[in-house]
Formats: structure tokens, sequence, C-alpha cells
């Protein structure tokens, strides 16, 4: 086998791994208009009572994504502070800040949170991803994480 012919098997192979890496489907919320892309093969948890988004879990349930929307309750600034802060336990070690959104990323105990949030509807609605996953397993969702959290959407159209 020529030199060529080896390394365009090995391209082939790989293409082949990653493009069957993962498939998506793309969730969105009605009542916030809130969009993102999930993996086709994690489990869709039942719907909140207040219908504000889903949780999918991962085949192994070890990981889960969220995907929802709220209401702006506080003024820009606390909100900002709110979504920005650690919640009980957690050590954040990653945080940036645009205009209308957000991103918080860290550690809690033997886990890796990442939450991003951007405005929508004049600034009305915050549109959310949050996934959770193993710390050991880092290198496995790096490009999950990042699929999701840039497949994040507000609302097309606002109430």
């Amino acid at each position: 086998m020529t030199v060529h012919r080896a390394a365009l098997l090995a391209f082939a192979l790989i293409s082949a791994s990653s493009a069957s890496a993962e498939t998506w489907r793309a969730y969105r919320n009605e009542r916030f208009g809130t969009a993102a892309d999930v993996p086709v093969g994690w489990r869709m948890e039942p719907p909140p009572e207040n219908d504000d988004g889903r949780v999918f879990a991962s085949p192994d349930g070890q990981a889960e994504i969220i995907v929802s929307g709220s209401h702006v309750v506080l003024s820009r600034d606390e909100e900002f502070g709110v979504r920005g802060g650690a919640l009980d336990g957690e050590t954040i070690r990653y945080k940036r800040q645009g205009r209308d959104w957000i991103v918080v990323s860290g550690v809690k105990g033997e886990r890796i949170f990442y939450r991003k949030s951007l405005l929508s509807c004049g600034d009305t609605v915050w549109n959310s991803v949050s996934l959770e996953y193993p710390a050991a397993e880092k290198k496995k969702y790096d490009a999950l994480v990042a699929h999701v959290a840039g497949s994040l959407r507000g609302a097309d159209k606002c109430r």
C-alpha cells in the first residue's frame, strides 16, 4: 500500500468515526422560544409543570443538559449578577459576559458545570442551556458542550 493510499484510508476512518460520534435533534421550548440542539440518544425527561424547558439525560445517566427559558424579573445588573454567580458548592473557573449573554463554567465536587444564557425579546426573556457531567470525562464532553452552547437560540417571534 502506498503512503498516499494509507493516508487516505486513515483520513476516511477518522472522518467516519467523527461524523458518527453524535447525531443531533433540535429542541424548542414553545413557552419561551428557547431552542438548542441535543444529542439524539439522550432521554428527554417529562416537562415541568410550568413548561419552562426540558432536562435531557445521557444514555448512561452520568450527564444532563437542560434547555430552558425564563422571564427577566430583576434589574439588568442584578440578573447578570445572579446568572454569573456560583450556586451552592460550585467553584467558578471561567466566566465571560457580553451585552446580552453570559457564560459560567466550573466544578462542583467531581463534576463540571457549564451554563450559557442569552437575552431575547427586547431583553425580557432569558434563554439558557446548562450542562453537567463527570470531570473525569471532560475530553469526551468538550465537543458536545461546544455544539450545544453554540446552537442556543432565543425566540424567533416574541409574544
